[in-house]
């Protein structure tokens, strides 16, 4: 029903439970397409384990590191799904992520794709902010994204019709924000929609100043393909993009760029705050009797 592509790179640390949170879930038919981009620790070890156990674990090695973007495009080139899930090697998904995402695209066939916020957590797995998704049209779990702005859905919590992904494909080139410019590209003129609650945990640690201020650069690339079509709204999106590199190396250069990308995400409810410890406390039952039932 459902395939979840996972590019890897030097993710031995993080990939136990990535892979635990694709065992828990809830819906049981998916399949796992993964790519160890050219690592030197244990992640192909980790991910032959799981190929080995779990026959739902496709996996597959690049001798060297081929970057984000070349990683994508081979696992995006294997999907013979209807549709498609992202997971990143140091981030892992609610149990009931599949289920809820796939439930709405067969429902609504007329969705494209569908989002979801994502709780953000630290290194010591302790939830500390919310990054919301938003819908193209405000108060609303729905709308047609009609204009190449920035998507509100949170690629990584993102689930898309496979078939519109496999039409654009992922720019090799880009060695960050591939996934923000495959979403512009494939959701153009398209509905998408996101859910209330977040299915998705992501990890701060991906949160760096150099990360930051690659993927603006990326982002700028991106979006700078739609400026003749529809400068009105691109010109603007550049210009707030080169704003905020501004900011962050002027934030880097006092010692203050923690502070100003935590400001990208916002506070949590409690509801959040205890569906985020519920679902950590499966995965970490998951992780912990990896392989043990097979």
């Amino acid at each position: 029903m459902v395939t979840v592509m996972m590019p890897c790179y030097q993710a031995a640390a993080t990939l136990p439970t990535a892979l635990a949170s694709l065992r828990v879930q809830t819906m049981r038919d998916w399949r796992c397409v993964c790519v160890d981009d050219g690592s030197t620790d244990e992640t192909w070890k980790l991910l032959r384990e799981a190929a080995q156990h779990d026959g739902r674990f496709e996996v597959h090695r690049f001798p060297q590191n081929r970057g984000r973007g070349a990683a994508r495009q081979f696992l995006l080139e294997r999907v013979e799904t209807s549709l498609l899930a992202f997971l990143d090697a140091d981030d892992w998904m609610f149990p009931t992520r599949l289920d809820q995402q796939v439930r709405r695209l067969t429902r609504e066939p007329e969705l494209a794709a569908i989002g979801s916020p994502m709780v953000i957590f630290d290194e010591d797995e302790k939830a500390v902010g919310l990054a919301p998704a938003y819908a193209p049209r405000p108060g609303m779990s729905s709308g047609t994204f009609d204009v190449p702005v920035p998507p509100g859905l949170n690629f990584p919590a993102s689930m898309i019709r496979a078939d519109l992904a496999r039409r654009v494909g992922f720019d090799e080139r880009f060695l960050r924000s591939q996934d923000s410019d495959m979403l512009l590209r494939a959701l153009l003129g398209r509905r998408v929609a996101v859910l209330d609650a977040p299915v998705y945990a992501y990890r701060r640690a991906a949160m760096t100043l150099p990360k930051t201020l690659d993927g603006y650069r990326f982002r700028i690339r991106a979006h700078a393909k739609h400026l003749r079509d529809y400068p009105s709204a691109v010109a603007p999106t550049i210009a707030k993009t080169l704003a905020k590199m501004l900011a962050y190396r002027v934030a880097g250069l006092v010692g203050q760029q923690d502070r100003l990308m935590d400001r990208r995400y916002g506070a949590m409810t409690r509801e959040v705050e205890q569906a985020y410890r519920a679902a950590h406390s499966i995965v970490e039952a998951g992780r912990e009797t990896a392989w043990t039932k097979d």
